[in-house]
């Protein structure tokens, strides 16, 4: 029985001290596991430093890969490329982003500390080779190998330095960097609200040009007479007002160009279009002057530009430039046939072939204006053929007259005799003679001192007559807003 309680002592004993073992077999390896992925996440979440040096200390920077050979020189805190002493020519920030990957360095890990095989790194004969000279005569040369198995990193070397790290991919960006992209595009910023000129010439199409009003060298202050900000200067025979808002959304999508990608210099490139532009746009401003030429499409979404003061060529999106391409001068303009202020105004004679009838717009000053935001005040005296009209009344009516509206672009000559003629004289003893001569059936030419540039349509111009009339024999009612 003695015998029987030993053995079972012995055979629970056993059984103990085994799973003893057990747990604690698996309790190291649950602790190992944990320790080991511990050091895993902190091994691939730790940057390691490469080098570590004052970027602004870096007076030359070579660069050599593929066929090309950079040498990027600080001259006086501004970066020349291969001789080449313009800095405003080149992109300084994205030659000391360049400098910044030679200095402050850092990778992602440590890919091999001592490599037996460069080859399977792509070291044995490296993308490029970048050496950074720093003022104190220290240099430091980068060896940049192929891409990973994971995108967007690389292999590199550090010469006098046996590991092999992994970087991202902007340090190879830099370090394989084409001549190109270099080159520094400078577009003016135009301030939209203080425009004074805009010119765009296209081919196929007319030239668009737009002067701001002078106010201070207008002959006799003459922009006040006709009411208007900006004349378009081309392509009428003669200027014609430009509306306020057509114009804004128009010089809106000026501040939107950027350049897509840079190029080269090679303006003379017959796929680039640029010796004979397709299109050509001045805008300036009271400080800055835009001069954009664009030539060719690209692509379906990009076409070929350049600056007129520059030789590189570079991309933009086409979005950004259809507007170019589909205003049209007509699109732009106050549609008014003739408008004039009231108060630059003393007489009005309107003839017909059957009629003639003068309108007296007699007035005293009886307030000067003090300030530029405001205006001369007058007392009025009316007068329709003879016959006093009170002043809401005629103004209404002269109302009619300065809003006949164009109805569209003239493709003939002013010939024929006019079946409207109004004369408007002015108090700067100029009289402006505005004619009517039929079109066709439904339209007249519009001819303003002898010249003609649109259409209106008959029935606006009849309105007028007929209301005139009206006005004469005292039954005039204004038409309803």
């Amino acid at each position: 029985m003695r015998k029987k309680k030993n053995r079972l002592f012995t055979i629970v004993s056993v059984l103990l001290v085994l799973v003893l073992v057990i747990g604690a077999y698996f309790y190291v390896s649950y602790v190992n596991k944990k320790k080991q992925e511990a050091e895993e996440k902190k091994s691939s979440s730790a940057s390691v430093t490469v080098t570590n040096f004052d970027k602004n200390k870096i007076t030359k920077i070579d660069i050599k890969h593929d066929d090309v050979h950079l040498v990027l020189e600080k001259v006086k805190d501004k970066w020349i490329v291969n001789g080449i002493n313009n800095p405003l020519y080149f992109d300084q920030d994205k030659i000391d982003d360049i400098a910044f990957s030679c200095a402050q360095m850092t990778a992602e890990k440590v890919a091999d500390t001592h490599p037996k095989d460069l080859k399977k790194y792509g070291l044995d004969n490296p993308k490029s080779i970048v050496e950074a000279t720093f003022s104190d005569g220290k240099k430091v040369t980068f060896y940049l190998g192929s891409e990973t198995p994971i995108t967007s990193t690389y292999y590199l070397m550090k010469k006098g330095d046996p590991k092999v790290y992994v970087v991202w991919t902007n340090h190879a960006e830099n370090f394989t960097i084409k001549p190109q992209k270099l080159l520094s595009v400078k577009i003016p910023e135009i301030d939209t609200q203080n425009i004074t000129y805009v010119k765009l010439v296209r081919k196929g199409q007319p030239t668009i040009e737009i002067k701001k009003v002078d106010e201070k060298n207008s002959k006799e202050n003459e922009w006040k007479y006709y009411v208007r900000l900006w004349n378009l200067v081309q392509p009428y025979s003669q200027p014609v007002g430009v509306s306020s808002d057509k114009f804004s959304e128009f010089i809106e999508n000026v501040p939107n160009f950027s350049p897509e990608d840079i190029v080269g210099e090679d303006v003379y490139n017959p796929k680039y279009g640029l010796q004979s532009p397709r299109i050509e746009l001045i805008v300036k401003d009271n400080k800055n002057t835009l001069h954009l030429f664009v030539g060719n499409n690209a692509d379906d979404s990009t076409v070929y530009c350049k600056m007129a003061d520059s030789k590189v060529v570079f991309t933009m999106s086409t979005y950004k430039t259809d507007f170019m391409n589909t205003v049209k001068p007509f699109d732009l303009i106050e549609k008014f046939a003739y408008i004039v202020n009231i108060d630059y105004v003393d007489k009005i004679e309107i003839f017909t072939k059957e009629k003639k009838h003068t309108l007296i717009l007699d007035k005293k000053l009886i307030k000067k204006a003090t300030s530029e935001e405001e205006t001369d005040e007058y007392k009025y005296n009316f007068q329709a053929d003879g016959r006093k009209i009170d002043e809401d009344t005629f103004k209404k009516f002269y109302q009619e007259i300065i809003g006949l509206l164009i109805d569209g672009e003239n493709d003939k000559k002013p010939t024929g005799t006019p079946e409207v003629t109004m004369k408007f004289y002015l108090v700067n003893k100029k009289v402006d003679v505005m004619e009517y001569i039929p079109y066709n059936d439904d339209f007249y030419m519009v001819v303003r001192n002898g010249k003609s540039d649109f259409v209106i349509a008959k029935e606006q111009v009849q309105k007028v007559l007929k209301d005139l009339e009206d006005l004469v024999a005292g039954k005039y009612k204004p038409p309803e807003n």
